[in-house]
């Protein structure tokens, strides 16, 4: 019978963890301990057998939580050993002594964090069918270890023989490498007396760390036979390398020590026990062990990780495809393996940038949906993949690993996120169902503000062994990122930390090449030298004269050309706006839109309804289909010089992502001698809230209803101007390039615009010969006909130019600059036009002219600037004002007041009162309509007549 026992106990098989107090409440563990050793010796050798009395010693040799001195601590080293040792709880002597207090069903081991087993170490593996032959049929070359296990001698019961108690037996049977059921990464086993019922030591992954699990399930209860006594202790010892293999046929490197160093490593054992009818109840016990010191000599563990980032298609400023590859070297014959990676942080290249196309239909995969930590199924949605990951790694057959990398759902949004690393984010799932790896990372994106530079950070990476780790993102016309805009070298850095500690290399750098500009032809290669040809059309919906109409701008960019910085063009004379009934935006609502969330200027925009006069759309991103994004166009006030402006406020909303409120500026100078408008626009951002926005094309619509009003003057005109590229830097407006750009512009209908204005004058003051009078003229001029484009007053031979009252003239130079001295004011005067909620006000000077006379310049203040410049010559004595050009513009009424007196331009040749005193009138209309010879009396206020 104890023969064979013994026999029986050489073949069964056991694994090394903890069992748990049963309904006697003694079941549990009398100990345990995990260890990684650089020597040991367990008897009996494979396939002996040895017994004895309770207790059973151990024998000489050991490598135990009392032997330091055996103990192998090596960070990333191959230990020659790898121990699990426990013994459950006996009864004592003279009540079944030796026997266990309960019998064990399920033991699970978790070890450290970091120590890694490495299935694919041994050349050929077992399969569990040869495990169960009779005898095993599993080839030597997948040995791993030796199971060493002690039994009660007693499989009936606990009746055993007082004094000596139960008798034990200690056996020693092969541990084999097997081929791992569908859904286990590793899986280990040994043979048992029953025919065809091996156990099973089944491997699994943590979802947190990826910390290696033992498990063995339902071992066979005792029944009453040999082929299943109770178990009493295990003492498992795999061959981490040659040293102690008896059949040294792994690469060394089936188990790996942690990377890093520091305190004990720990690991935990789980039992369960039977319930009825082996035991009252089912119990469970747990413990723990924790080594005295943790790994060591961090500081000799390399770290050589390699980075190599691509592109598929080889064209600048495209989506192109891209591959992100890190490497770690992974050599069997070094001693000390390359340290784990922990944190990886990639910068990108300059000019390789997040791609707002990719937005279009984007719905990003929420944490509940990634189950991060979990081994719970990915619920992320479909439109949240943007791309692929595949994982080489030595524990795994290649190609076995691989997954989806999904865009994360922001945590932050608006002004500001993209710095905290929380608002573009990326979820990696690499997994095999076939060995039930289930890794999931979290990266963080940090754009660069002013470039877009991207800076990738994964952190939390599990101590597991990989070569390879290659992100490939989707291009095409949703491609994640769009390539730089030159040919390079383009270059890739990083700075990836080690779990040694122990940075040894690890900023690793690659560059590659793009090869072709979009659609074809020589990549540039310097940002200089990538053209810059915008499109540009600019129309109103009709052009017919004088009446109102939208005004559309359309500036659109190819990709691969540079970046477009400002615009800057001049409409054509008498192209205008209605500012009549229009508040402006404050200067506190742009301010207030400037710091808000692309979504609250959606909900409510800070400028209001009122102020606006227009919308925008904005393309942006590279390829084929970039993301559309509206806006909205507002008036507001004086800025940078120019009397007004326009102020484009888009939402930076795309998909998912809110990056803040996009607010470009455009002074709107008005000429004020044509009242022509220039605009010129801020410098419009390439990059902002770190997305580089890789403008495709901007739309304004100008259509505030009765807002844009067109010439009445039908003559070819353009508009005009330049466009602005980022040139050599498109950070610094030094290095910009231009671009001439022209639309051309005519309006039609203009002879059907009738023309009756009218003029009044009217001298006031001394009529006797040689005083001086002042004199008083009114034009008006009837809504819907067509501007004035020239006026010319001949004033009757009795009213001579006084040249000895020219005295001060303002100059040019300080016209332009608005610092004309007042005594150079020798009148003033007024108008009213329905575009101006007011009237336009100001000084009339005499003004340096190319002329033999200074020019008579009417200096219009108010909403806007407009000078009337009236040439004055002397016709045959009589005295001759030529005001021309007249802005394109309707005025209502304009009245002209010119000072009498010493500061009067005028004087007496006769007595005015004896005769009328007729002047000549000759005025002209933009559509080429004249009122012309108009001869009519002058109204002299002291000879009697009417006052007008």
């Amino acid at each position: 019978m104890a023969k064979r026992f013994l026999i029986a106990v050489a073949v069964m098989a056991l694994g090394a963890v903890l069992v748990a107090p049963s309904a006697q409440g003694a079941f549990g563990i009398a100990n345990w301990e995990a260890l990684t050793c650089k020597e040991n010796t367990d008897t009996p050798a494979i396939g002996g057998t040895t017994a004895g009395v309770f207790p059973l010693a151990k024998p000489v040799g050991q490598c135990t939580k009392d032997t330091p001195e055996k103990w192998f601590t090596q960070a990333a080293g191959h230990p020659p050993f790898g121990i699990t040792d426990f013994t459950l709880n006996t009864k004592p002597v003279g009540t079944g002594g030796g026997f266990p207090e309960g019998f064990v069903k399920d033991i699970v081991v978790d070890t450290p964090e970091g120590l890694s087993v490495n299935p694919e170490a041994t050349p050929v593996k077992c399969t569990v069918e040869q495990l169960k032959s009779n005898p095993p049929a599993c080839p030597a070359e997948s040995l791993v270890g030796v199971n060493y296990f002690t039994v009660s001698a007693s499989p009936t019961g606990p009746a055993c023989e007082p004094p000596a108690g139960c008798l034990q037996a200690r056996a020693a049977v092969p541990v084999y490498n097997l081929v791992p059921f569908e859904g286990v990464p590793s899986m280990v086993g040994f043979p048992t007396s029953a025919p065809g019922e091996p156990t099973l030591i089944v491997g699994s992954l943590s979802p947190v760390d990826q910390h290696v699990a033992f498990t063995i399930s339902d071992i066979h209860a005792p029944d009453g036979t040999a082929a299943h006594p109770p178990i009493v202790g295990s003492r498992l010892v795999f061959f981490g390398d040659t040293e102690g293999n008896p059949n040294p046929t792994t690469n060394g490197t089936y188990l790996t020590m942690p990377s890093n160093c520091g305190p004990g490593q720990t690991s935990l054992l789980h039992v369960d026990s039977y319930g009825p009818p082996f035991a009252v109840q089912s119990e469970s016990d747990e413990a723990s062990f924790t080594t005295a010191v943790g790994a060591s000599g961090c500081e000799k563990v390399p770290f050589k990780p390699t980075i190599a980032v691509s592109t598929q298609g080889g064209a600048v400023d495209s989506p192109e495809p891209t591959t992100v590859d890190v490497g770690i070297p992974f050599n069997p014959k070094e001693p000390i393996a390359n340290s784990y990676l922990k944190t990886a942080k990639v910068t990108l290249p300059e000019g390789m940038g997040i791609n707002p196309s990719s937005a279009n239909g984007l719905v990003p995969c929420t944490d509940a949906q990634f189950h991060y930590h979990t081994n719970s199924a990915i619920e992320c949605p479909e439109a949240s993949k943007i791309g692929t990951v595949e994982v080489q790694t030595p524990s795994l057959p290649p190609n076995s690993l691989g997954g989806t990398v999904y865009i994360g759902e922001p945590l932050k949004n608006g002004p500001g996120a993209s710095s905290s690393g929380e608002q573009f984010r990326i979820f990696i799932h690499a997994t095999s169902v076939r060995y039930g790896v289930n890794v999931r990372l979290i990266g963080k994106v940090f754009p660069n503000p002013t470039t877009g530079q991207l800076t990738a950070v994964v952190e939390e990476n599990p101590q597991a062994t990989f070569s390879n780790f290659r992100l490939h993102l989707n291009g095409g016309s949703k491609g994640t990122l769009t390539s730089p805009g030159t040919c390079g070298p383009n270059k890739t850095t990083t700075e990836m930390t080690p779990w040694s500690g122990n940075p040894d290399q690890n900023t690793p750098s690659s560059s590659f090449n793009l090869t072709s500009y979009p659609g074809g032809g020589n990549c540039p290669k310097t940002l200089a030298e990538r053209p810059f040809a915008p499109s540009y059309t600019a129309k109103t919906d009709s052009p017919k004269a004088g009446a109102y109409s939208p005004f559309k701008v359309h500036i659109g960019r190819p990709d691969g050309q540079q970046e477009l910085k400002v615009v800057n063009v001049t409409l054509p004379k008498g192209l205008t706006g209605k500012l009549a009934g229009i508040p402006y935006c404050s200067e506190a609502a742009i301010a207030a839109a400037e710091a808000s969330s692309g979504k609250a200027q959606q909900a409510n925009s800070s400028c209001s309804a009122e102020s606006m006069i227009g919308t925008t759309s904005t393309e942006a991103g590279s390829g084929s289909a970039p993301f559309k994004i509206a806006g909205k166009a507002f008036l507001a006030g004086p800025y940078k010089g120019a009397p007004l402006s326009m102020v484009v406020i888009t939402p930076g909303v795309a998909g998912p992502y809110d990056i803040g409120t996009v607010v470009v500026r455009v002074a709107l100078n008005v000429n004020p001698q044509t009242a022509q408008i220039n605009a010129v626009s801020d410098p419009i951002p390439h990059v902002f809230g770190g997305v580089k926005l890789d403008v495709r094309s901007i739309d304004v619509d100008v259509n505030r209803s009765k807002f844009m009003l067109n010439p009445t003057n039908c003559a070819a005109q353009a508009t005009s101007g330049v466009l602005n590229g980022g040139g050599s830097d498109p950070t610094n407006p030094a290095a910009f390039s231009s671009y001439g750009v022209s639309a051309p512009f005519q309006a039609s209908e203009c002879s059907k615009l009738a023309f009756k204005p009218k003029l009044f004058t009217r001298l006031y003051g001394p009529v006797k010969r040689a005083k001086n009078p002042r004199i008083r003229a009114i034009l008006e001029a009837r809504q819907g006909d067509a501007n004035v484009s020239r006026t010319a007053l001949t004033l009757p031979h009795s009213l001579f130019l006084d040249q000895s009252h020219i005295r001060t003239v303002c100059t040019r130079v300080q016209l332009a600059a608005k610092a004309c001295p007042k005594a150079a004011i020798y009148g003033h005067a007024e108008a009213k036009s329905p575009l101006l909620d007011k009237k336009l006000k100001g000084p009339v000077y005499l003004v340096s002219s190319d002329n033999p006379l200074p020019d008579l310049v009417a200096d219009l203040r108010g909403q806007v600037n407009i000078q009337l410049h009236g040439v004055i010559s002397s016709k045959r004595g009589g005295l001759k004002t030529v005001f021309n050009p007249v802005p394109d513009v309707p005025v209502k009424k304009f009245i002209l007041n010119m000072q009498g007196g010493k500061k009067s331009l005028l004087v007496n040749s006769t007595n005015l009162c004896e005769k009328k005193q007729k002047a000549v009138l000759n005025i002209k209309a933009q559509n080429g309509k004249k009122v012309k010879n108009n001869r009519y009396a002058l109204r002299i206020n002291s000879c009697g007549k009417k006052k007008k």
